[in-house]
């Protein structure tokens, strides 16, 4: 029964709220529509978004690791991983183009090294343990490392690409959940 009347509570209150979880999806729809239609300026939001949140973190922890040391416990690495969140947040921030390339060079570094890790490890296995799956795998990142490292910016908006697409069906879904709440609103 408590169950019964929490569930009924809780539908109750997302019924009285289903606009605001129409906003919530009508905004996701926007943000989508503006990844594909100007990926560079999504691509650059979310790395300023990050920026932030990196500054604020970093500041965050630095506050956190001196309330250590006033308590005689373990701050250090706290306040290095403190000042180093600070340090990218701020690098992020002023040089916010360099940041989305950085990043996927980054990402073009790691997949080429599994790649060649993926290629070097198969030699060492036979057919039946899989031998043909990690040479395909270690394949397929070395293509994709190849690719970053030729256009950094078309990567950049190929995944702007599918955060857009996320944020798109996320959005259809939410409007449809917020009008789907707000049929059932006792009158």
């Amino acid at each position: 029964m408590a169950a019964t009347a929490a569930g009924d509570a809780l539908n109750e209150f997302l019924e009285h709220r289903w606009w605001a979880i129409a906003l919530r999806g009508l905004f996701a729809v926007i943000f989508g529509i503006i990844c594909f239609v100007n990926p560079l300026l999504a691509g650059l939001s979310l790395v300023l978004w990050f920026g932030i949140f990196s500054l604020i973190d970093g500041i965050a922890a630095l506050i956190g690791s001196i309330g250590k040391a006033r308590r005689g416990e373990r701050w250090v690495w706290l306040a290095v991983e403190a000042v180093a969140s600070i340090i990218i947040g701020v690098l992020v921030l002023a040089m916010p183009a360099m940041s989305i390339v950085v990043l996927y060079l980054i990402i073009a570094i790691k997949t080429l090294v599994t790649g060649i890790l993926l290629l070097l490890a198969s030699v060492k296995l036979d057919g039946e343990h899989g031998q043909g799956f990690m040479i395909g795998g270690g394949i397929v990142s070395l293509l994709l490392a190849a690719a970053l490292f030729a256009a950094p910016f078309l990567g950049a908006k190929i995944l702007v690409w599918w955060i857009g697409a996320w944020a798109l069906v996320f959005g259809i879904a939410l409007i449809a959940l917020g009008f789907k709440l707000k049929s059932f609103i006792r009158k």
